[in-house]
C-alpha cells in the first residue's frame, strides 16, 4: 500500500515515512489501527475537512502551526498533540517559516474510543505533553513495528495505539505552562543537544551555546525530562556509537573519537556504563548476528 490507496494521506510534505495495516476496517472492529507515520510539511501546508473518516491524533515534533476545531483557531507548538474525528470540521495550517514536523496516527473501533473518552482528547483542544521526546518515541516505534511484518503487528501497534494515548494524558500540561519561557528555553536547549551531540564534550558547553548557566539548564531537565541534560548527551553519543560498532568498518577508539572521547579507556568505561558490555564484546556479538 502506498500514498495512491490512502488519499486522505496530504500530499503536502517535502518527505515523509508512513505504514498501512488496514484501510478497509470493519464497522464494528474493537480497535483498529488504521496507518500513521512522520511527515515533513511543506511551506504551504494547509489541510481542512469538514469531517474525516477515522480518528486522528497528530503531534508536532517541530515548527510551528496552528489547528482550527469547531471554529477556534489553537497555536500548535512543539510538544502539542491533538485529535479529530468523524464529524471534528478542522484546518491544520503550518507556519510557512517554520514548518511543521509532524508524527500521526488513524484508527477506529468503539474500544478506542471509549478510550478516548476517558482523556482531555475529545475536549476539541490541543494538549501540550511535559515529557513530549516519550511521545514521539512512541510514535518512532509505530513506524518501526507497522512497517515490520509480523503475525503480530496489527496487535501490537494496537497495544502502541493504547499507550500513546494513556501517556499523552498523565503527561499534558496547562497550555499556559507549554508557552512559558521555561518550557520554551528547555525545548530550545534540548534540541540543540539533539542536533549537535556529536560535536559537545559536556553539558557546559551546551548551556554557554545555549546562553544560559548550566545549572539552570538541569533545573531545566528536572522540572521537564525524565533524564538529565548530561544523561540525554550520554545516551545520544552512547546510541550512535553503538550504531557505529555493529557495522564493523571502524576501530573501537575510532568510534570513541567520531562521538567525541579522545581517551578510548574513558570511552570503554562510559559504553559498559550504558550497555553492560564493553563495546569490543558488542562489536563481537554485533557481527555474529550479522
Amino acid at each position: 500500500m502506498d500514498k495512491a490507496t490512502a488519499p486522505f494521506i496530504s500530499t503536502q510534505v517535502n518527505s515523509g515515512e508512513y505504514y498501512y495495516l488496514n484501510l478497509t476496517p470493519e464497522k464494528d472492529a474493537a480497535e483498529i489501527v488504521v496507518c500513521g507515520g512522520r511527515e515533513q510539511t511543506a511551506p504551504t501546508y494547509r489541510i481542512k475537512r469538514k469531517s474525516f473518516k477515522f480518528y486522528s491524533i497528530e503531534f508536532v515534533s517541530s515548527g510551528r502551526g496552528s489547528i482550527t476545531m469547531d471554529g477556534k483557531t489553537y497555536p500548535l507548538r512543539p510538544g502539542a498533540i491533538y485529535c479529530y474525528g468523524p464529524r471534528t470540521p478542522h484546518t491544520i495550517e503550518t507556519d510557512p517559516e517554520h514548518p511543521m514536523l509532524k508524527h500521526f496516527v488513524d484508527f477506529t473501533g468503539r474500544a478506542l474510543e471509549e478510550l478516548l473518552k476517558t482523556t482531555p482528547f475529545l475536549s476539541g483542544r490541543p494538549l501540550f505533553v511535559s515529557r513530549p521526546f516519550r511521545i514521539r518515541n512512541i510514535f518512532e516505534n509505530l513506524i518501526t513495528t507497522g512497517n515490520t511484518e509480523s503475525r503480530n503487528r496489527d496487535a501490537l501497534c494496537a497495544l502502541l495505539l493504547r499507550q500513546l494515548i494513556l501517556t499523552a494524558d498523565d503527561t499534558a500540561m496547562d497550555a499556559d505552562a507549554a508557552f512559558s519561557p521555561a518550557w520554551q528555553t528547555y525545548m530550545r536547549c534540548r534540541q540543540f543537544i539533539e542536533r549537535n551531540y556529536l560535536d559537545l564534550p559536556n553539558i557546559g558547553n551546551a548551556a554557554e551555546a545555549c546562553f544560559i548557566d548550566q545549572a539552570y539548564l538541569s533545573r531545566l531537565f528536572k522540572r521537564f525530562a525524565d533524564e538529565s541534560p548530561l544523561q540525554l548527551l550520554t545516551r545520544l553519543k552512547m546510541s550512535k556509537a553503538a550504531d557505529l560498532l555493529s557495522s564493523g568498518d571502524l576501530l573501537v577508539k575510532q568510534v570513541g573519537e567520531k562521538v567525541g572521547f579522545s581517551d578510548p579507556y574513558h570511552f570503554s568505561r562510559v559504553f559498559k556504563r550504558v550497555y553492560g558490555i564493553p563495546p569490543e564484546t558488542f562489536t563481537v556479538a554485533a557481527r555474529r548476528q550479522g
